[in-house]
């Protein structure tokens, strides 16, 4: 290989990115090409015409320096082989009056100097691996760390996924490690532990990071989110048409959030999946009609024909046929027709039908006044 590349066009028609370490090392040491080349340039100066040819001294000159008998120019050895500058590296350089200007701009340009360092490295051995054992050795260990760690990350995500799996809730009101109700997820854990060995060990006796805590819990739950959410966008890229549904609910201590839940075909299969909860600015049309139209901005990512259709309750900031949300989505999405949620309609026509008795009344009266009840008293 370095008896073939002597010469700048077998250089340039070698591709050295792609040879192999001993091939690279083979052509450096061959060296750079230095033919006795012919530039022969005439020139006017006070009247008088001259006639500069170039001198092989440049060579010793500059030691990055090679020629080209065919071409009859001068290139960089170093940006010949890793690339650079196109006059260096490709086409040459053959202005020879201006030598002395442009090759001290070219050696002090970045890629040139880049370029010099790589090749005065290529082929020698790393410093620290070969004087200091100690350093491999402590390399394999932060590796074989890095691996350990990644193994017991991994099985407390199969926990807090075996919760999610099952919709048991992770936390307990005592986490502490004497607790008798630490919660699920805790209790999860330290049964797990029982059955690990490497676990066990890691709750011991890392010091550091655990991975139970709560502000670990949320950070893996987050990314679980991402990827779920990652995971729906790639099936709607894929879906022919979307549809959106969306609902206010209120949690246990009485705050109304609002649920997006999408609807789409996914191969021959129609699905549903679970978007996320969100608090709106404001209960109003306004207020709503953002809050959806963000997350579809998201979903979508600019395919505005794909949703088909909006489904909502009967309410009249819902349904509005002006002011209403469906009517403030609709004209961003025109394809989205809005249709009153079946499920609401038969949830209307059960509380119709139970609110003839009076019993029934006031069982449910009842029933929807406890969460109030307790949230009022909840820190008396």
């Amino acid at each position: 290989m370095a008896q073939e590349a002597k010469t700048v066009s077998a250089l340039k028609e070698l591709n050295f990115s792609q040879l192999t370490l001993q091939e690279k090392v083979a052509v450096k040491q061959a060296g750079r090409p230095l033919p006795d080349i012919k530039i022969v340039q005439e020139g006017v100066s006070h009247n008088k015409k001259y006639i500069r040819s170039f001198n092989c001294d440049w060579y010793q000159r500059k030691t990055w320096l090679c020629g080209c008998e065919v071409k009859n120019a001068l290139f960089c050895f170093p940006c010949l082989l890793f690339g650079g500058d196109s006059v260096w590296s490709k086409d040459g350089f053959a202005c020879i009056k201006n030598l002395k200007e442009k090759t001290e701009k070219h050696e002090n340009s970045r890629k040139h100097i880049d370029n010099v360092i790589s090749l005065s490295v290529l082929g020698s051995v790393n410093i620290k691996e070969r004087l200091s054992e100690a350093y491999r050795l402590s390399v394999n260990a932060h590796n074989k760390k890095v691996t350990k760690n990644r193994e017991i990350l991994s099985k407390i995500i199969d926990c807090i996924k075996f919760c999610g799996h099952f919709e048991l809730p992770l936390r307990g009101h005592d986490e502490t490690d004497d607790s008798a109700n630490p919660g699920v997820f805790r209790g999860l854990i330290n049964h797990a532990s029982q059955l690990d060995p490497d676990l066990r060990a890691h709750l011991e006796s890392n010091a550091v990071f655990k991975g139970v805590s709560k502000t670990i819990q949320n950070e893996i739950l987050d990314c679980l989110l991402q990827i779920y959410r990652d995971q729906i966008r790639k099936e709607i890229k894929e879906a022919p048409f979307v549809a959106v549904m969306a609902d206010d609910t209120t949690d246990v201590s009485e705050h109304t959030q609002m649920v997006i839940v999408l609807r789409y075909l996914l191969g021959e299969e129609v699905v549903e999946r679970f978007w996320g909860f969100f608090t709106p600015e404001n209960q109003t049309a306004d207020g709503l009609s953002k809050c959806i139209l963000d997350q579809l901005n998201t979903v979508l990512e600019g395919n505005a024909e794909k949703l088909i259709a909006q489904t909502f309750d009967g309410a009249s900031v819902m349904k509005g046929k002006k002011g209403g949300v469906q009517a403030k989505i609709k004209s961003v999405y025109n394809n989205a027709h809005f249709i009153h949620c079946y499920a609401h309609q038969l949830n209307l026509i059960m509380q119709n039908a139970a609110s003839v008795t009076r019993g029934s009344r006031i069982f449910f009266s009842n029933l929807s006044g406890i969460a109030a009840f307790f949230q009022g008293h909840l820190y008396v």
